[in-house]
């Protein structure tokens, strides 16, 4: 049987969007991942069949995660300017 991604994630509990589109990341969360004030999140988005989701990441770890697979800086990897 194939090993899923969900599989492996923890629940957190639940937030709410506030009347400026904010969201709270439960403390939890921020203390385990090191998220402070003024931290830089990317957030992306897709659908498939009518279903959607979002996948919030932090700015800095998905630069070192292209720096790390394509040799090359976030803002270049986007723009398709990296050396592979």
């Amino acid at each position: 049987m194939k090993s899923h991604a969900f599989e492996k994630m923890k629940y957190y509990g639940d937030t709410v969007i506030g009347e400026k589109g904010q969201i709270v990341i439960p403390a939890e969360l921020r203390k385990k991942f090191d998220i402070e004030t003024g931290d830089r999140f990317l957030v992306m988005a897709g659908e498939r069949i009518g279903a959607w989701g979002l996948f919030i990441i932090k700015a800095d770890v998905l630069s070192q995660v292209a720096q790390d697979i394509f040799g090359g800086k976030l803002a270049e990897v986007l723009a398709g300017d990296s050396k592979q």
